[in-house]
């Protein structure tokens, strides 16, 4: 019988969600694969620019279609890869795959250098909330757990999980598996293939899409002036340009759309992260996965914020760009404050801090020789 692989995931289907999530892989494969975007089952509609329509993928509005189509006779046998957290909104999602006894799997990557502890999760809850979300929030959270000490969530068949840090938590699965993380993967394709997209000398920005991020308003964080946010970030970049002669690139997260150019006319490439890192001088970020290319590449990086950053994510996004900055020994700035060039230094890589992220949060010593997508299908195909 043809092995038929299911996601269900609460992000738009695009070239790079194929690609990470190792759909295009399963399909040149011969494996049968849908794509269920239960976007609008767990959190606010967004729209993504990179959205693709495909004849696998099968867009559900409510949970009783979502029911039907786990009731399907064609869908029994099948293994579901859960791209969705769980999550007081979620458990409906968990509890219908539970009660059809679903054979799932779950993939744990994107840890960052901190861990927040209960209290400050708590904490993020309360300063965030307005009081009818914070009854929503404290109510779901505890939904959440109770469902699982219940037993009325069933446990994952395999837990494939990215970096030593994930894969010593405690995971509510069956079997953990050691993979990469999936920019980890482009990593090694890039340092063979990969070639420069920019002439010239260049340092790159890893975007964000911080004031437009749609995950932003999922998790309850206050929006940022994006007029203001921007204005900062290119007074900077025009400040290192004139001080390193060279330009200042950006690569644009995944989801970002730019009709208009924010970025004072400066070049914006999509989807081109690693070939752009790999011959950057430096990067500028915040915080973001695509920081792995400067540590794996042994390239410099500049974290940065702004008032507002620094003002309305103190107890959440802050917490995780300090923690970075100060795991890789790395120089950050409050850009608002630099108004000379000579009061940025860009530090020296600490290769030992470089070596132990790779380690921590990218990969692990059994799977580094191997590419995620060959550890998962032979998973998955033997459950």
């Amino acid at each position: 019988m043809k092995r038929k692989v299911i996601y269900v995931s609460y992000v738009r289907l695009s070239d790079k969600t194929s690609r990470d999530w190792y759909i295009d892989y399963l399909l040149a494969n011969g494996v049968d694969v849908e794509y269920w975007d239960t976007v609008a089952l767990v959190r606010e509609e967004y729209f993504e620019a990179a959205a693709k329509v495909t004849d696998y993928l099968r867009t559900l509005r409510t949970f009783s279609e979502f029911e039907t189509l786990l009731r399907l006779p064609e869908n029994k046998n099948a293994i579901y890869v859960i791209n969705v957290s769980y999550f007081g909104k979620t458990v409906g999602l968990f509890r219908l795959l539970s009660r059809y006894d679903c054979r799932t799997v779950f993939i744990a990557w994107g840890a960052a250098p901190l861990v927040r502890s209960h209290a400050q999760k708590w904490l993020s809850i309360l300063t965030l909330s307005t009081p009818m979300r914070l009854i929503t929030n404290v109510y779901e959270r505890i939904k959440a757990i109770t469902y699982k000490k219940m037993k009325l969530v069933k446990p994952f068949d395999i837990v494939f999980a990215a970096g030593q840090v994930i894969l010593n938590q405690s995971h509510y699965a069956k079997k953990v598996v050691p993979i990469n993380l999936c920019d980890y993967d482009q990593w090694k394709t890039t340092s063979q293939e990969g070639e420069r997209v920019v002439a010239g000398r260049h340092a790159v920005f890893l975007d964000s899409y911080l004031p437009h991020h749609s995950d932003g308003n999922v998790l309850g964080w206050p929006s940022i002036d994006p007029n203001n946010y921007y204005k900062s970030l290119n007074r900077f970049f025009d400040l290192l340009e004139k001080k390193h002669g060279l330009e200042i690139v950006i690569a644009a997260h995944p989801r970002a759309d730019y009709p208009v150019n924010p970025f004072n006319a400066r070049k914006i490439f999509y989807g081109r992260t690693p070939e752009l890192a790999k011959y950057a001088e430096f990067a500028i970020l915040h915080c973001s996965l695509a920081q792995c290319y400067q540590v794996l590449n042994f390239k410099p990086m500049i974290f940065t914020y702004t008032y507002e950053m620094a003002s309305l994510y103190r107890n959440t996004f802050m917490l995780e760009l300090y923690a970075s900055a100060a795991y890789l020994n790395a120089a950050i700035y409050n850009i608002d404050t630099i108004t000379q060039s000579d009061q940025v230094t860009i530090r020296d890589v600490d290769p030992a801090r470089y070596d132990a992220y790779k380690y921590d949060f990218l990969t692990s010593r059994e799977s580094e020789h191997f590419t995620t997508q060959e550890i998962f299908l032979k998973e998955i195909l033997n459950l």
